[in-house]
């Protein structure tokens, strides 16, 4: 085999000659970067129809050459074509080995310094443009040039795509406006199970899964037969990282601030991996560790079914979250046809929180003279969410066809930490009451619910754009909490444990070449999951004589951490009235020394052992058999089109708890379904650049696992009561969608559809008021499945640099994206309202600027306002309100070894708020975050 030996400054057209002695007509290669493998570069045999598009660790094989030369193209969007001739002189396997194609550049400069920087964006745009179905892809070190620090966070930038956050970071995954749960989120085509304190849907909570691990990430807006179609809106991929093509070390160092929490920030993470000399081991460990202080204030106004505001909350968080990642991959290559890999990755979120809610009664206001109630409550707990999964596989190449197989398990775990004891691990709280507070009358009113505030919008003095008014109820304007007033009320253990194991996921494809022209493809899936969930809250009484003071803790009370700058965004003064609080330490003593004085309040407790929390603790067992089978067609050089069926059988079995006879009674439901999704696609090439794409598909989302538990849970704080459905059906959508693409020769994209979502048994949360064990304006909330709905909606994008610009305009470009919808869903009452979690609108804009290493990036994501929940009546619906976050990136490659960078979120720092009614005239909760600012450097070698 002879090569051809060039420097990267030489013009990039190279031909080079390989003669071979074959035996089997089988040629197989890769394509890479001389770093990294290319995925989606397309392989022609010239003066044939034979076109191969190498898969996501940029290998390609083609099959039944007849004995002769050949000359072989390979090109890559951003990357000079390379020629390869051949000759095949014998029936005999010809290994190309690794094909390097070098980037498309104007002058040397740009070649030594900067050729990087557009390389994955070229290795996101060739999967993109070679892909049948509509897709987004992301490379790896496309996602580090914004701060972006975990999963969720990375895909938040991709048209048609949002997030939820949670304390100020990415948590769910929304595909154009739809609920996170009817998005499929998978890590290497797998569903992962979930596991969260508060969420019992199917959507995952990817905070715990940092960027450090992934290698490209796959946005479905179609699937295609042989994907888990479980997402009506879609499905995110994450690919983890794989052994490099040669020996590589990477490591990342950084530190920054948090503004809020006035502490610091810490990253870490490292990379190795390679190969053996030979070529035939891999291996790649990576690693991140992420330390950040945070800190976050909110207001939360509680109702009781009417518009008026019973109870006012202030809460101020602190707490340090620790972010662990780790993937480990070993890949064996027997030969040129067949490879083995194993991969094992861990995963873990723990945040330590402490966290001080002051909460004022209305409701308790005395007319008589004028006081109400001030709570505070003392909460330390240690959240913690472990992943770890393993799995087994091959891909081998046959004479005329493939076939990749995969044996993997997932365990996704929630607990809180050992808080105050490990017998007693939970989120833990110390409640002290002070009486007698002065409140301002003008601030209260009796419109027969008992005493109230009410908000401005119902003729009230609470006005959210007002902090004075929002927050001058207190008729003296120096009130200061008391310590030596604040008397212990009680003591409660929140405990949430949750895991979800799927014990075996076993896959089988396989791939046939029948022609140039015709590809056969069919495969199996099969799932055994299992869901545990316990959950119990219960409270302490003081049980021996008259209950301590705050005071009577004097050593281990302290000042209210940043107490002082509550809401200092709303310039709001309120923190001044915060008085004492205990210390962290201070909470873990008060169990230890006082239990002996504590007894369970077996009223207000909720646990099982009192016939309650039914609705909390609840088993799933459940099996997914998939199987599919489906056909691409080359009709011409222009034209694809792929047609095909996937069947999913799933079998659930629900096991909970209803109380019978006023006796606690085991209850199991089963239900099974088959699911019936036909699929076709149809991919129109008008040029090389330009791409027209069709797809109409059939899709389901299974019910959530908590809206399948037959109890229910009555919730006193919040004076809900929360239940499930076990009968629910699953929900069905037709998706059509229609895009075109253009492709810029210097990496960019211009993009456009329309896509239309039928949907049939949609489910939502029913919510109404009612009475509850005789207690009255009570709000139930209860999932059923609702009439027909549908969503429509546009995507628009361009990713583009100035490079026909002069001077130095060419070293800027910008991506915009967005999107618009609409839908309609009608409850069962026959009100008409959208689909719950779709916004109108869905922004994203960046502009960057690159030019001889250096990369500065500003990001603007925006997306509009949407209902989280339904009632009867608009009013007593919720909102999530409108949200707007802006970042920056930058770094400097100092060379090919070192790389500078520093990273500012959330620099707008807009509030997330939560809206009773679509108005923002009625908040029910608002938080701040703050901004965080990182630096560092990164090594590669």
């Amino acid at each position: 085999m002879n090569t051809v030996v060039r420097k990267s400054f030489v013009p990039l057209f190279a031909c080079c000659t390989i003669g071979v002695f074959a035996q089997k007509q089988i040629v197989t290669g890769i394509v890479s970067d001389d770093n990294q493998a290319l995925p989606g570069a397309t392989v022609i045999v010239n003066g044939t129809s034979k076109v191969m598009i190498t898969d996501s660790e940029g290998r390609f094989s083609i099959s039944d050459l007849k004995a002769g030369q050949y000359s072989i193209k390979v090109s890559y969007i951003g990357f000079e074509p390379k020629n390869l001739n051949i000759e095949i002189l014998d029936a005999q396997n010809l290994d190309l080995g690794n094909i390097v194609l070098f980037q498309r550049q104007k002058n040397i400069d740009e070649i030594i310094v900067s050729g990087t920087l557009k390389n994955s964006e070229a290795r996101g745009l060739n999967m993109q443009k070679n892909a049948i179905n509509i897709s987004n892809v992301i490379a790896s070190d496309g996602i580090g040039k914004l701060p972006d620090r975990n999963a969720a966070e990375t895909v938040q930038r991709v048209q048609g795509v949002s997030i939820e956050r949670d304390q100020g970071e990415g948590r769910f995954v929304s595909l154009r406006g739809l609920p996170p749960f009817w998005a499929s989120t998978t890590i290497n085509g797998n569903r992962l199970p979930t596991a969260e304190e508060e969420t019992t849907s199917r959507a995952t909570a990817f905070d715990f899964f940092p960027t450090e691990l992934i290698s490209y990430v796959h946005v479905n807006k179609s699937f295609t037969p042989d994907m888990e179609a479980d997402g009506i809106g879609g499905g995110v991929n994450f690919i983890t990282k794989t052994p490099p093509m040669k020996t590589e070390f990477r490591g990342t160092l950084g530190t920054g601030y948090n503004a809020k929490s006035d502490k610091g920030v810490y990253n870490l993470g490292l990379l190795y991996g390679g190969r053996t000399k030979d070529k035939k081991f891999g291996y790649l460990i990576n690693f991140s560790h992420f330390i950040r202080n945070w800190s976050t204030d909110n207001f939360e106004a509680r109702r009781s079914g009417d518009e008026g505001v019973f109870r006012m909350e202030l809460r101020d968080y602190n707490g340090v979250r620790k972010t662990t990642g780790a993937n480990a991959a070993l890949e064996y290559v027997l030969s040129p046809k067949s490879t083995f890999y194993l991969k094992g990755m861990y995963g873990t979120l723990s945040d330590d929180e402490t966290h001080y809610k002051h909460r004022i009664r209305f409701d308790k206001f005395s007319s008589a003279n004028n006081t109400a109630r001030v709570e505070l409550q003392n909460i330390h707990n240690l959240l913690i969410t472990e992943l770890t999964s393993v799995s087994l596989g091959g891909i081998h190449q046959l004479n005329k066809s493939k076939i990749d197989w995969d044996l993997s398990y997932y365990n996704n775990l929630f607990k809180y930490g050992n808080i105050p004891d490990k017998q007693n691990n939970s989120y833990y709280v110390i409640k002290y009451t002070q009486n007698g507070v002065g409140i301002n009358p003008d601030y209260i009113s009796d419109k027969g619910f008992g005493p109230r505030a009410y908000w401005k919008a119902d003729g009230g003095k609470l006005d959210y754009k007002d902090p004075d008014a929002l927050f001058g109820f207190y008729s003296n304007p120096d009130f200061k909490m008391n310590a030596s007033r604040m008397r212990f009320t009680d003591l409660e253990f929140y405990k949430v444990y949750v895991q979800e194991k799927d014990k075996i996921v076993a896959g089988f494809n396989h791939e046939i070449n029948v022609s140039d022209q015709l590809t056969l493809k069919y495969g199996f899936k099969y799932r055994d999951k299992e869901r545990i969930a316990r959950f119990s809250d219960i409270f302490y009484n003081w049980s021996n004589g008259t209950a301590p003071l705050l005071s009577d803790f004097g050593q281990h009370i302290t000042t209210q951490p940043g107490g002082t700058r509550y809401l200092s965004e709303m310039n709001a003064h309120i923190g001044n009235t915060f008085g004492p609080v205990l210390a962290t330490g201070g909470m873990d003593q008060f169990w230890f020394q006082n239990q002996g004085n504590l007894s369970i309040n077996k009223t207000d407790s909720e646990a099982l052992e009192y016939n309650k929390a039914l609705g909390r603790n609840f088993d799933v067992y459940e099996k997914h058999a998939d199987a599919y089978g489906m056909g691409t067609y080359k009709i011409n050089d222009k034209m694809t089109i792929l047609g095909g069926i996937r069947l999913s059988n799933t079998h659930t079995k629900v096991k909970g708890y209803n109380v019978v006879n006023d006796a606690l009674t085991e209850v199991e439901n089963t239900k099974e379904y088959l699911a019936v999704l036909p699929m076709l696609h149809f991919k129109y090439t008008i040029n090389d650049k330009t791409n027209l794409r069709f797809a109409a598909t059939r899709t389901f989302s299974r019910p959530n696992f908590g809206d399948l538990t037959p109890g229910g849970t009555y919730i006193e704080a919040d004076n809900e009561f929360k239940g499930g459905n076990p009968n629910l059906n699953p929900t069905y959508s037709i998706n059509l969608d229609l895009m075109g693409e253009y492709y810029f020769s210097n990496v960019g994209i211009l993009s456009g559809g329309a896509f239309y979502k039928s949907i049939t048994d949609p489910i939502f949360q029913d919510s109404f008021i009612g009475t509850y064990n005789g207690i009255s304006g009570v709000q139930f909330s209860t999932p059923n499945n609702g009439k027909a709905a549908w969503l429509g909606g546009i995507e628009l994008g361009i990713n583009r640099r100035f490079d026909f610009l002069p001077g130095i305009f060419q070293y800027f470009g910008t991506q915009l994206n967005a999107t618009f919808m609409t839908s309609e869903m009608e409850k069962p009452s026959g009100r008409k309202v959208k689909l719950p979690y779709q916004a109108k609108e869905l922004y994203n804009v960046q502009l960057f600027f690159e030019k001889n290493g250096f990369n500065a990036r500003l990001a603007y994501n925006h997306k509009g306002k949407f209902a989280v929940e339904y009632a009867e009546e608009d009013l007593y619906d919720s909102y999530y309100g409108k949200y707007s976050n802006l970042d920056f990136g930058t770094s400097y490659q100092i060379n090919k070894h070192f790389t500078v960078f520093a990273d500012v979120n959330n620099i707008l720092n807009k509030p997330l708020i939560y809206n009773f009614g679509e108005s923002q005239d009625r908040p029910e909760q608002v938080e701040y975050y703050g901004v965080r600012g990182n630096i560092g450097v990164k090594v590669n070698f």
